[in-house]
């Protein structure tokens, strides 16, 4: 008997009765927060009846996705004890799960183990964490991921040893095969073919590859949290980590992702659940308008420019001497004993072979040679015999992100024909055009895609115009020197009229274009010739060409003019070739609307007067 009561003790005040106790005397709290809408934000499902949007078993301790068997075993295996290896306990493993399940259920802070996590306290720099920062990566235009922008968050550690470029931060991207094909990264991207994690990294790293590598702007928005919100947000970002999810390339991205971290301490929406895409720029503008604890959401916005913008403000913010000394020394293959440089004082010396390094790095990007190491090192010698002076201060004067234009555009568009009037209705899920307001006035390049437009004419309502894709890119020189710059391409995708006499005549159209372009003050002008393939509509064959000259010019900033003329030529078909024209107008620069006039030529003549909406 004695031996009897001794073992029932024994059981009584082991850790799996203990714990198994517990559960018992939490079942009513157990029913109660397993539909708390944090838990279900925490296992990242949408309802107590949909899946959760992570796809890694390993994220799940009950081997579902059910909220309340997650529950359950997330409790039990926080009582549980701690192995050898107590970075594996699930109070460092799901630290934000922990946090706050102690402060919904007080007494389990009395009974969890005692534990190190030594993992993240050395990733959270013992969470001394100061700021948390959303950190905006202008577009980029050399991949398709890329087009939109990007959107980083990073934790600004009061560590001393922590500098700026080692603060840490959180990215999320698709995991994707190294010189993946573009066009197979678009179908698989749309499709859901890729997974994605939320990874780490020092913010170092990310201003190589997104400011030196890809010539992009990096916007840090600075956000004003609470201490407890920063260590909510850090708790949770620490269990996403490595965690997959299906990657969608319009709705589930970056953007979303991020959003939805944010979302979980602000508890206010940051972007559309309901909207069926979702865009980098669109969050910066809401964390904008948001109010939180009674101010302002964002406290700070920072410029990180790139290598190619400090290139082009250090160029154009030195004087006619010093830019005709760095003229000369390119042309000269970097030859110093020239008389435009001799002639500068030390610290005019100093600016121009800064300027320099800027342009050898700018061009390294895409030609990293031995003669382009031997021509810095001969820089950096010359440096070394000029006397020490500080690094030249220059004054970056662009737009914050948030301040332009808003992405998505809905217009409605009266239009005069030489048959009937019509009424257009026009909706593109994004972006810009060469008329679009509030955006950098160097960057003359349109980025749209799925742009619908939808004709009412002679009782007749019709698609009229689709265009799943459209890039055009001006590349411009902003300094004149030898490179920068390039070549004027085109890529559109789409389905549209062959010309305006006929508006029953659209076919599936390819287009690409390249030319060239050049910046004199505010306007630019171009010269394009583009080939497309397209249905055979009216014998027109399936292949024509347009040869394009125009301009795109502002006379104040509410009022921006692009004057297009061309030729159209069809190629081996009876169809007869004619000359075309576009004048196009846009008045305001509101971030929300604008007012359009537009002439076109094709064959017929159109006249537009249209209001657009920006959301």
């Amino acid at each position: 008997m004695k031996l009897f009561c001794i073992a029932l003790l024994s059981i009584l005040a082991s850790p799996v009765w203990s714990a198994s106790n517990n559960l018992f005397r939490w079942q009513a709290d157990i029913e109660r927060l397993a539909v708390d809408p944090y838990w279900l934000a925490l296992l990242h499902k949408p309802s107590v009846k949909s899946n959760s949007e992570i796809i890694d078993p390993g994220f799940f301790l009950s081997g579902s996705d059910d909220s309340r068997a997650e529950l359950t075993a997330t409790l039990a295996a926080l009582l549980a004890p701690v192995a050898a290896d107590e970075n594996e306990h699930a109070q460092c493993r799901f630290i934000a799960r922990s946090h706050w399940l102690q402060q919904q259920l007080p007494q389990l802070s009395i009974l969890l183990p005692k534990v190190q996590c030594d993992l993240f306290n050395r990733w959270s720099d013992h969470q001394q964490i100061e700021s948390v920062s959303a950190i905006f990566a202008s577009g980029y235009l050399g991949n398709p991921a890329s087009f939109y922008g990007h959107i980083l968050l990073k934790f600004n550690s009061s560590a001393e040893k922590r500098a700026l470029l080692q603060q840490q931060n959180i990215n999320f991207g698709a995991a994707v095969p190294d010189n993946q094909n573009p066009l197979i990264y678009i179908v698989k991207g749309l499709a859901g073919g890729y997974n994605a994690v939320f990874s780490y990294g020092d913010f170092y790293r990310n201003t190589q590859t997104y400011g030196e590598n890809e010539l992009r702007d990096l916007w840090e928005y600075k956000l004003a949290l609470t201490p407890a919100e920063m260590q909510q947000l850090l708790f949770h970002a620490w269990e996403l980590i490595g965690r997959d999810y299906i990657y969608y390339f319009l709705k589930e991205n970056c953007a979303y992702r991020m959003a939805e971290l944010l979302e979980l301490v602000i508890q206010q929406r940051l972007i559309s659940k309901r909207q069926p895409y979702a865009m980098p720029i669109s969050v910066f503008h809401r964390l904008a308008e948001i109010k939180h604890h009674g101010r302002p959401l964002v406290a700070e916005i920072i410029q990180h420019p790139s290598r190619q913008k400090r290139l082009v403000a250090g160029y154009q913010q030195a004087t006619d001497k010093m830019q005709q000394a760095v003229a000369a020394i390119i042309v000269n293959n970097y030859i110093l004993d020239l008389e435009e440089f001799q002639s500068l004082n030390t610290s005019e010396q100093s600016q121009v072979l800064e300027i320099l390094f800027d342009y050898l790095e700018f061009l390294n990007i895409s030609d990293d040679s031995v003669q382009r190491t031997q021509q810095k090192n001969q820089l950096l010698r010359a440096r070394l015999r000029l006397p020490p002076g500080p690094q030249t201060r220059l004054a970056f004067n662009d737009a914050a992100p948030h301040l332009s234009t808003y992405p998505s555009l809905l217009q409605v568009s009266w239009i005069e024909t030489e048959q009937k009037p019509a009424l257009e209705v026009r909706f593109r899920a994004t972006y810009y055009d060469l008329l679009t307001a509030n955006r950098d006035k160097a960057m003359f390049s349109a980025l749209s895609m799925f742009d619908l437009h939808l004709r009412q004419q002679n009782n007749s309502l019709q698609l009229y115009r689709f265009e799943l894709l459209n890039i055009e890119n001006m590349n411009l020189s902003q300094t004149g020197l030898p490179e920068d710059g390039g070549l004027a391409w085109k890529v559109n995708f789409g389905y549209a009229a062959e010309n305006l006499a006929c508006w029953r005549c659209q076919t599936v159209q390819f287009t690409g274009g390249i030319g060239k372009a050049w910046q004199v003050n505010n306007a630019m002008f171009y010269v394009m010739q583009d080939g497309r393939l397209h249905q055979n509509q009216q014998y027109s064959g399936v292949l024509s060409t347009d040869s394009r000259l125009g301009t795109v010019f502002e006379l104040d900033t509410v009022w921006r003019i692009q004057l297009e003329f061309g030729y159209r030529a069809y190629l081996g078909s009876a169809a007869e070739n004619f000359v075309w024209y576009r004048l196009q107008q846009r008045f305001g620069n509101s971030q929300r609307w604008d007012l359009r006039v537009a002439v076109e030529r094709q064959r017929s003549t159109e006249g537009r007067l249209a209001v657009s909406y920006y959301w």
